[in-house]
């Protein structure tokens, strides 16, 4: 029997069709770059917020220990010889050995900002993507609101009070922030940096 209406598709609904197929491809093909875009700047994001966690982290449980004198005072700051708003040098006796000195007991934390680095007595600490970095010291709480910082330089930071280069053993708390962008170079996470903040309570001054 002779089969009938068999004829095939025309070039017509052949480029329809085609067109169609093209035109979904593309809207598919956005929708992954859009969420790869999306898992790539979380991937980018978390791990600046790891790079700057590891440092600030390593500068409170160090800050912490300044004027640790077991058996005599080798400083008469309190453990802090010099500090501004990106660098801090402190003293502690590590080996109770009644005097202060090496690299484990004089420290010199600074901010490269040349190469975008936080250092520790010249050894970078972070991978060159530490965009900022302020230090802001305080002192003791003394009544329900909190005190003012310590000026490092006139008005710098903004409601500061006192001078700090005359206040060194008086400072109880320094907050270390730190800006640090995700190691990425694609063009679209260039405004994803991550900014963390930490206290340091300088719990032996005052002891």
């Amino acid at each position: 029997m002779a089969l009938k209406n068999q004829r095939g598709f025309t070039l017509t609904e052949l480029l329809v069709s085609m067109g169609l197929s093209l035109f979904v491809l593309a809207g598919v093909g956005s929708l992954f770059r859009a969420q790869s875009h999306t898992v790539k700047g979380q991937e980018s994001r978390m791990e600046a917020n790891e790079y700057a966690l590891a440092v600030i982290d390593m500068l409170v449980r160090e800050i912490r220990n300044a004027g640790y004198y077991p058996s005599t005072a080798c400083d008469a700051t309190g453990g802090i010889t010099s500090a501004s708003d990106t660098s801090l040098t402190i003293q502690y006796d590590k080996d109770s050995s009644g005097a202060c000195s090496g690299d484990d007991e004089i420290v010199v934390f600074a901010y490269d900002s040349a190469n975008k680095n936080v250092t520790r007595n010249g050894v970078a600490l972070s991978d060159g993507n530490v965009t900022a970095v302020e230090l802001t010291y305080y002192p003791q709480q003394t009544s329900s609101s909190a005190p003012a910082p310590y000026c490092v330089a006139t008005n710098v930071p903004s409601g500061c009070s006192g001078t700090l280069s005359s206040n060194w053993k008086s400072v109880q708390k320094i907050t270390i922030a730190l800006t640090v962008a995700p190691k990425s170079t694609d063009s679209n996470f260039t405004g994803s940096a991550v900014t963390m903040s930490l206290t340091a309570d300088l719990r032996n001054h005052g002891v």
